[in-house]
């Protein structure tokens, strides 16, 4: 995804265009989100699997996972992600690779949290479905919409 500069075959060090970046970043999370909200509609409602999570910050007692929160979570994380796009970009095209290795490191470590819910293994790996899936649409989308100008 870098661009060689005609004269040294380095890295370009020219930015990327402000809109298209955070046209990628934005239509990265919005998809995000919509696939996650279809994934717990499908979980939760059609196959009832029944995802819980804490009701309280570190308590114990466990509710349904709401679609709210899971929408919310979702869209939160996909703007600071085209927020760090934009930043990462600034610089050249080399910042999308850090910015891939970011979104892959935070998608990983924030599932990590389900795998302490008091609940099975199958409702834990639930959970890490949405996180693993936000990440996986996120890098494809921006891959996507970037190609055209980092060719």
């Amino acid at each position: 995804m870098t661009e060689a500069s005609p004269s040294t075959g380095s890295p370009s060090r020219t930015a990327l265009p402000a809109g298209p970046v955070w046209q990628a970043g934005l239509l990265a999370a919005l998809a995000a989100v919509v696939v996650n909200g279809l994934v717990w509609f499908l979980l939760q409602q059609v196959l009832d699997v029944g995802l819980r999570i804490p009701s309280e910050p570190g308590g114990t007692e466990l509710s349904s996972l709401p679609l709210s929160a899971v929408l919310f979570v979702t869209a939160f994380a996909g703007l600071v992600g085209a927020a760090v796009l934009w930043l990462l970009t600034r610089r050249g095209p080399s910042g999308v690779r850090r910015w891939a290795i970011l979104a892959v490191v935070f998608g990983a470590l924030s599932a990590l949290p389900a795998f302490s819910i008091d609940t099975s293994t199958a409702r834990q790996l639930g959970l890490v479905l949405f996180h693993l899936l936000a990440t996986v649409v996120v890098l494809a989308v921006v891959r996507q919409q970037l190609a055209r100008w980092t060719r």
